[in-house]
């Protein structure tokens, strides 16, 4: 685990007001629900070994137990839905209360009142007439399904749902990357689980389904139809942890005792639209989002299995509508008479990289900036089938069991506005979960489940079977795998160079090389609820296993830059080099030169790079690394009073130090012999794993009447490494790495 960066931990002290038709709070990170309550006579004495079922309305499924001394009970880890709870005891007519909703990580708190009766007679009471909850102390948001279907969202993109959380400030898309915060803390400082299963893209550590792709688009997307429950706790007890920023767990729907489903079909059209005041033409570009799917849920065996399947396709076309400046005929004619004011030769290589990895059609325009607007489209599709079975094996087991797999590939602009080189990034997303749930008595429950979370995108540019090597340019790169453009940027104007404001310079091209990543999460969970006279204990833990296949071949294939610095042309006068080149003029300036532009492309023309900014990057740059982290918790809700509720616990994290076993992860380190640190090889770490991530958790609970609860907790939260920082060696300013080297 790692400490918050600005103040090494995060102390979380909190007032939260509450009112029930704001937002509901809840005790735990569960993905599911609990009722809880107690049961008293009129006069408010405890009844204990009183008789208490809990039905589910749409499966009917059945659970039993009894009050303790205290009159205290309790159900955990209930499927979210509507319930019925009835109370028997001798004496006394029986209570049966309808209509209690069971929300994701939500405690129902249920105060029965019984009757003295010689007769058996039945109370019946709508629960939402009863309080609400007051036995725990974390803060949630809880956004039911009808919220879920109704609420516009950009895209049908589950993850901004998050923005209407308490503390949340930005703008949230693909979870929110660089764009959202949660109560102050980073962007991805967020643990994002589907039914408890992990939803994190370890290198980013921002959600893996509903991921943005290019431009922000998620590439595949969960059906919105397919969403039970979103959940949000922000603040919580020892069982919610991982992140600081808090845990969102999605619920999906399960089938019932009928059968119940969706058809859709959205069409946004730019017939809709205004055109661009960029746009040179009357015809607008390009804005359609077509989305369609469904979904059905129903018995497979009455009372007992259930099914639920959802599917949803994606598809967007977007006019690019972004006017560009490229080495245009004309361009290119400026920049020759430059080159022939100094009798500096035109290099053949840098015609034949002219003619042949720039589209023709592109270098049309005048010699103007912005002279190029790309009549193309960015566009993208996924594919998103979902699946769940549920199994009441019988009243003391249950069985869940939930898969979701996303397809997709997307096509956009990032750095290029040249059809060849826009991005290209398909994406294939998994998750998976197992759950089992076993009552061992009245007392005694326990849950566990196990799942896994895949996540694989690739990068590259949209047309990658040019061979510069063939047109003269030798970068020295022979693997088939690389083969393409490499980054030739004709700009970036260099100090000293003389170039003024008017130098914006022309499109990159070969900007991304091949690259990506894969990652593999096993996630196994295991809690245990004890409820025995006031007090409900919970703990238990919880193991993640991840690997994260890196490949990002930046530099692999070369990045170069013309700036204009190098030629007689500069007003430093060049390099020695490109100097030697000229035959007459030299350290005069050309006076028919208004534009800084054509100084770059002279530069680019001369085969004068900028040597300063020329790499290429060399030797292995993918590798396997390996990330596990553990965690245990043990909390307990105290009802002391009827009105007031104690919650404390605590919970210990412990991440291992990020490893492989490939002795190629290294780090400089003026300490050992040769300078560097190789982790499996003379050191065992390259950093050492923090050990002492003990978080106390404590917080109360007291109701002022039956509308109105306080509530105040206090508590250490810790965040868990991710890869960006260990593997980015995507280069910085200084041409640097960001993370740790590789042999």
């Amino acid at each position: 685990m790692i400490r918050l960066p600005d103040a090494k931990f995060r102390i979380v002290a909190t007032l939260l007001f509450s009112l029930t038709f704001l937002f509901t709070t809840a005790r735990a990170q569960n993905f599911r629900g609990a009722i809880n309550g107690t049961i008293t006579d009129i006069q408010g004495g405890a009844i204990a070994s009183a008789a208490i079922t809990v039905t589910n309305d749409d499966t009917h499924a059945t659970l039993n137990s009894v009050s303790t001394s205290a009159g205290e009970f309790s159900f955990q880890d209930l499927p979210l839905g509507t319930y019925t709870v009835t109370v028997a005891s001798s004496g006394f007519s029986t209570a049966k209360i309808d209509k209690i909703i069971v929300q994701a990580g939500s405690t129902y708190t249920l105060p029965v009142k019984m009757a003295v009766s010689s007769a058996a007679t039945t109370v019946e009471v709508d629960a939402g007439a009863l309080t609400l909850d007051t036995t725990s102390v974390v803060q949630t948001t809880d956004i039911p399904q009808q919220v879920v279907a109704d609420t516009p969202t950009n895209g049908r993109d589950f993850t901004q749902f998050v923005q209407y959380a308490p503390g949340f400030a930005g703008y949230s898309v693909g979870g929110g990357a660089g764009a959202a915060q949660i109560n102050g803390v980073r962007t991805n400082q967020v643990n994002w689980q589907i039914e408890g299963t992990d939803n994190n893209d370890l290198w980013w550590n921002i959600p893996a389904v509903n991921q943005g792709g290019v431009s922000g688009i998620a590439g595949i997307v969960i059906p919105l139809d397919a969403i039970e429950q979103f959940s949000f706790v922000t603040s919580g007890m020892p069982e919610t942890g991982r992140n600081a920023g808090g845990t969102v767990n999605l619920s999906i729907k399960s089938g019932t005792n009928h059968f119940h489903g969706s058809g859709y079909y959205y069409n946004r059209n730019e017939f809709f639209s205004a055109n661009s005041p960029f746009n040179p033409t009357a015809k607008k570009p390009e804005a359609r989002d077509i989305d369609y799917g469904g979904s059905i849920g129903g018995p497979l065996i009455k009372d007992k299995l259930f099914f639920f399947v959802s599917y949803e396709h994606q598809g967007f076309v977007l006019g690019v509508a972004t006017a560009k400046t490229e080495p245009s005929a004309a361009y290119q004619a400026a920049a020759t008479s430059v080159l022939n004011f100094y009798g500096v030769p035109v290099n053949s290589v840098s015609t034949a990289l002219l003619q042949n990895l720039w589209p023709q059609s592109a270098l049309t325009g005048p010699a103007t900036t912005g002279n190029y607007f790309n009549p193309g489209t960015e566009n993208g599709h996924s594919f998103n089938p979902l699946v769940k079975i549920d199994y009441n094996i019988n009243e003391k087991n249950t069985l869940s069991v939930k898969g979701y797999f996303g397809d997709g590939n997307q096509t956009a602009p990032t750095s290029s506005e040249l059809s060849p080189y826009f991005e290209v990034a398909p994406i294939h997303v998994e998750n998976y979960s197992v759950i089992y749930n076993h009552i061992f008595n009245s007392k005694l429950t326990n849950q566990a489940f196990f799942g896994v979370s895949y996540f694989d995108q690739v990068f590259s540019d949209a047309q990658h079977n040019f061979n510069p090597v063939a047109l003269g340019l030798n970068t020295g790169v022979t693997d088939a795998s690389l083969s393409g453009a490499p980054k030739l940027t004709i700009g970036g104007a260099a100090a000293g160079s003389g170039l003024t404001g008017n130098a914006s310079g022309f499109d990159p091209i070969g900007v991304t090389p091949p690259e990506g990543r894969t990652d593999i999460t096993g996630h196994y969970d295991d809690a245990v609820a004890y409820t025995v006279g006031k007090h409900e204990f919970r703990f238990g833990g919880e193991f993640r296993k991840s690997q994260v296949y890196d490949f990002y071949q930046t530099g692999a294939r070369g990045a170069f830059v013309f700036d204009g610095s190098q030629g007689p042309w500069s007003s430093t006068g060049g390099s020695a080099a490109c100097d030697a080149l000229a035959t007459k003029n030299v350290g005069t300036a050309d006076p028919n030169v208004t534009d800084g532009n054509v100084l770059l492309l002279a530069d680019f023309l001369a085969g004068c790079l900028s040597s300063t900014n020329a790499i290429i990057a060399e030797g292995n740059q993918k590798r396997t690394v390996y990330e596990n982290t553990y965690d245990l918790f043990g909390q307990d809700a105290w009802q002391i009073t009827p009105k007031l509720n104690l919650n404390y616990g605590i919970r210990y994290d412990y991440g291992q130090a990020v490893h492989d076993s490939g002795k190629d992860l290294t780090s400089f380190n003026p300490n050992l012999a040769g300078g560097f640190a190789i982790q499996g090889g003379n050191v065992s770490n390259l950093y050492n794993p923090y050990k002492g991530s003990i978080s106390p958790r404590v917080g109360a609970s007291y109701a002022l009447d039956d509308k109105t609860t306080v509530r105040a907790g206090f508590g250490l939260f810790y965040d868990t490494v991710y890869m960006l920082s260990i593997l980015n060696l995507r280069g910085t300013t200084d041409g640097g790495a960001l993370g740790i080297g590789n042999n």
